[in-house]
């Protein structure tokens, strides 16, 4: 790699990643794209080939919230069954 390419590459904003790493991890990279809202600039050989950027217009997911709606309660689960449990005692 060479002196312009290195400092090409430490240049840019946000994060960088080989095409490699991009590859094995791509659910993840994308998932922090959106969560971060900060691009992502893929290398080759040290080299920027590609970025992924966060869609414009779209806010990052909120994690508060994010689960009402999505459990029911099946029954009472603080009262006693009426079922004596004992350990040990088999």
């Amino acid at each position: 790699m060479t002196d312009s390419n290195l400092k090409r590459a430490s240049s840019l904003p946000g994060m960088s990643l080989s095409i490699a790493t991009a590859k094995a991890t791509l659910s993840a990279v994308v998932d922090g794209v959106e969560q971060k809202r900060l691009p992502v600039t893929i290398l080759r050989r040290g080299v920027p080939v590609a970025q992924i950027i966060p869609f414009p217009g779209i806010p990052a997911p909120k994690l508060r919230g994010s689960m009402a709606g999505t459990a029911r309660e099946l029954g009472d689960i603080v009262s006693p069954l009426g079922v004596e449990w004992t350990v040990g005692d088999e």
